[in-house]
């Protein structure tokens, strides 16, 4: 017994010596920094084991880990080890490392009975067979408490430099982090499905390419965060590991496309420069291109490429806005300012692929923190945009159905709304009522005091007829000093004439507006259809002839202002 208590002792004394410190987990629940007590060791070839390893603890060149220094892998593995010691037992530890996308981390040490523990994680593996699913590798240490147990850390990464060091945190820390990570994750991608579906639904209803293309760029720049920050393998393909890393590097290449199409689309460069139209349309060709064969045909010297591709765009991008900025294109300016957030996020993830920084919050985050920020910019710009383009159209349109100076329906508008009246009216047995009121005094007006008091005084009379007619009454400009009501529903001739003589004691007060104060004087001709059975024989046009008519008669010398017609 003596002799195995000495033995044990030495081993620790060993494991001490050999490590750069011990990582004391007591009373802390993490996440803690292990930069202090990891050493590596890069395996050139990638083909050593861990026996191997551990037999050569004392030999192989492991030394302590360098902060910040990115590690190019590609066919090497790196080796990590340290010591570590559970000195508090309401905690159960796990080994964390906070990157996504890292291809394979195994973790390797020794129960009590000597026999290797091995847990293994990362993109190569289907999530269900990782130790704890998740977005980011988290394998579980030793629950042996006051014994050093000495660690083995191997990991797997290609292609993108490697700098993330892994960090102990407890299982009620980590739950804590990972439900709050999960809530700032599913607000992003909620605001992301949320402005889609709102660009969509404006690109059918305007027929407009600018918003059908920010509508595909927000999809796949999504898809790409997706993919970037592990949403996509842990939810959308949790058990096809494959999709991983051809997401992880087409997603983003497909959605540089797309905002360059956005950005041509809005911005139309061919306007200032065909050759840049060109260059441009070549990289939105080409980098959905290049990244399809770098999923077939992955290589360094390819994903070299796809950075270059990716660094042109941006500088393309950055051109363009610009080219447009300085030739004065109003709407440019919204779209230089919703990309400037994501082009600076841009900058952090190349930076790291290009090896010059490390992975650090910016790296792995600034891309969402960028696109947060610019979408509702974006949307916003594109509306406007939307609607100043539109605005022209709409006026046009209204013009056509809406008299200028009174604001009122046009004779056109007029006859659309009778021949409905005349068909409602015959289908449901009911009689309707067409009124034409002539401002007569309007010439003497237009005499005594000029043009623009005639206007004020037809704007008068416009609106003191608009008081009186129902909400389902239809008035209208019919001439230089006509107006017409229609009136619907139930109704008897009594009842329209009230309203003739509401519309002329209207007139007859005392107008304000006017030089004098001169009254409005209205003569009316109602043009009243008691029989609906002889509605559907009436011409609108004839209807509107016959009582213009009627009030031109009314001006010869007669008193009475109000004449009832029967159609």
């Amino acid at each position: 017994m003596a002799r195995a208590w000495l033995s044990l002792l030495f081993l620790q004394m060993t494991l001490l010596a050999s490590a750069a410190e011990l990582l004391n987990l007591g009373e802390r629940s993490g996440p803690i920094r292990m930069t202090t007590v990891l050493e590596y060791w890069l395996d050139p070839q990638g083909q050593s084991s861990v026996d191997k390893v551990e037999a050569g603890a004392q030999t192989l060149p492991f030394a302590p880990v360098l902060v910040g220094q990115p590690q190019v892998l590609e066919n090497a593995a790196l080796w990590l080890r340290f010591d570590a010691i559970v000195r508090d037992p309401r905690f159960h530890w796990k080994l964390e490392l906070p990157m996504t996308g890292v291809d394979k981390i195994a973790l390797y040490y020794r129960s009590p009975q000597g026999q290797w523990v091995v847990q293994q994680a990362g993109d190569t593996l289907p999530i269900s067979a990782w130790p704890q699913p998740g977005r980011y590798p988290a394998l579980s240490l030793s629950p042996v408490q006051d014994q050093v147990v000495r660690y083995y850390v191997r990991i797997e990464h290609a292609r993108v430099p490697f700098s993330v060091m892994p960090r102990a945190i407890s299982d009620a820390e980590m739950t804590t982090a990972r439900q709050l990570d999960h809530i700032l994750l599913g607000a992003y991608f909620g605001l992301a499905v949320l402005v889609t579906l709102l660009a969509l639904l404006n690109a059918i209803t305007y027929r407009d390419w600018g918003f059908a293309s920010y509508a595909v760029y927000l999809a796949t720049f999504a898809g790409a965060i997706g993919a970037f920050t592990g949403v996509a393998g842990l939810y959308w393909w949790p058990e096809w590991p494959v999709l991983n890393n051809a997401a992880t590097f087409l997603l983003p290449l497909l959605a540089a496309a797309a905002a360059m199409w956005f950005v041509r689309t809005i911005t139309t460069p061919k306007r200032f420069s065909r050759a840049l139209d060109w260059f441009m349309l070549a990289l939105i060709w080409l980098l959905p291109l290049i990244g399809i064969f770098d999923t077939l045909f992955p290589s360094p010297e390819v994903f070299a490429i796809c950075n270059v591709l990716v660094s042109a765009g941006i500088a393309v991008l950055l051109m363009v806005i610009g080219v447009s900025l300085f030739e004065g294109d109003r709407h440019t300016r919204w779209i230089a300012l919703g990309f400037l957030p994501i082009l600076i996020a841009t900058v952090f993830p190349l930076l790291r692929n290009y090896g010059v920084l490390a992975s650090s919050f910016l790296t792995e985050n600034a891309l969402i923190l960028g696109s947060a920020i610019e979408a509702p910019i974006l949307f916003y710009g594109l509306l406007r945009r939307v609607t100043q383009q539109r605005e022209p159209e709409v006026r046009a349109t209204a013009l056509q159905t809406t008299d200028p100076l009174t604001g009122l329906g046009t004779t056109q508008l007029l006859l659309d709304k009778l021949r409905q009246a005349l068909s409602t009216a015959e289908r449901y047995q009911q009689p309707c009522a067409l009124l034409i009121i002539h401002l007569g005094n309007l010439p003497l007006l237009q005499r005594q005091h000029g043009r623009e008091t005639g206007d004020r005084a037809m704007v008068m009379a416009a609106s003191r007829i608009r008081a009186v007619a129902q909400t389902t009454d239809t008035v209208a400009r019919v001439g230089d000093s006509h107006f017409a009501l229609l009136m619907e529903g139930p109704m008897t001739s009594d009842s329209v004439n009230d309203v003739a003589t509401k519309i002329l004691a209207s007139g007859l007060r005392p107008s304000r507006g006017l030089p004098d104060a001169d009254p409005l004087l209205f003569r009316i001709a109602i043009g009243y259809m008691p029989d609906p059975a002889r509605l559907a024989k009436t011409k609108p046009q004839d209807c509107l002839a016959q009582l213009l008519q009627v009030v031109k008669d009314m001006n010869d010398g007669s008193r009475k202002a109000i004449r009832l017609v029967q159609l």
